[in-house]
């Protein structure tokens, strides 16, 4: 793998609470346009990893690379700009907002204009496009005027990534996407990332795969 394909690398990323050593020494390299999963049970450090990826903890020891970049000692709003989403990351789905409502909420805070409340509802429509193609892409299209506590518990989990992908992100950090989910809502959830990993990394955390 050159190191043009490699989108991000940590070498010798360690974390530790007070003596209790929770990662230790990891050295990650995910190729650009990859699906890669860190597999574990619960304790084995994949979440903690996660945080450290995104910065909401501070690695003990060790860097982190994103496009050759070390972004060890960035913010996490800085990390989310170069195009790091991790799916909480972004606003939570509304559970009385429509599904279409709550991906334009999305690409309102990509546009910087989350907070810009007082512009008119045709102004917003103009965002109902992108929107539209976004749901499509998690195959939610027909859903579009239903409210989000309305969806089955996977056509939330479907929701969640489209509002991420709102965001455009280069790479995406699902952690245990299928979880709580049946199999037939697993298998959904495992062919919507393949098909939206065509065009972007993912990297996630699961027990099995």
């Amino acid at each position: 793998m050159s190191a043009t394909d490699t989108i991000l690398e940590t070498r010798g990323l360690t974390k530790e609470f007070k003596g209790f050593v929770a990662v230790s020494q990891v050295n990650l390299k995910v190729q650009r346009g990859s699906i890669h999963a860190l597999i574990g049970p619960n304790g084995a450090g994949k979440t903690t990893c996660f945080n450290l990826l995104t910065k909401f903890l501070t690695p003990t020891a060790g860097h982190i690379l994103f496009e050759g970049h070390d972004i060890t000692n960035e913010a996490p709003a800085h990390i989310a700009r170069r195009g790091v989403i991790r799916s909480f990351q972004i606003s939570a789905v509304f559970p009385h907002l429509t599904v279409l409502e709550n991906v334009r909420v999305a690409l309102q805070r990509k546009l910087g204009s989350s907070f810009q409340f007082w512009r008119s509802e045709r102004s917003l429509d103009a965002l109902n496009t992108r929107a539209i193609e976004l749901l499509d892409a998690v195959d939610l299209g027909k859903y579009a005027g239903l409210t989000a506590v309305e969806l089955s518990y996977g056509r939330k989990r479907a929701l969640e990534i489209a509002t991420t992908l709102a965001m455009d992100p280069k790479l995406m950090l699902l952690d245990e996407p299928t979880q709580g989910m049946g199999l037939e809502d697993v298998d959904r959830i495992k062919a919507l990332i393949k098909k939206v990993a065509a065009s972007r990394t993912v990297l996630m955390v699961e027990h099995n795969m």
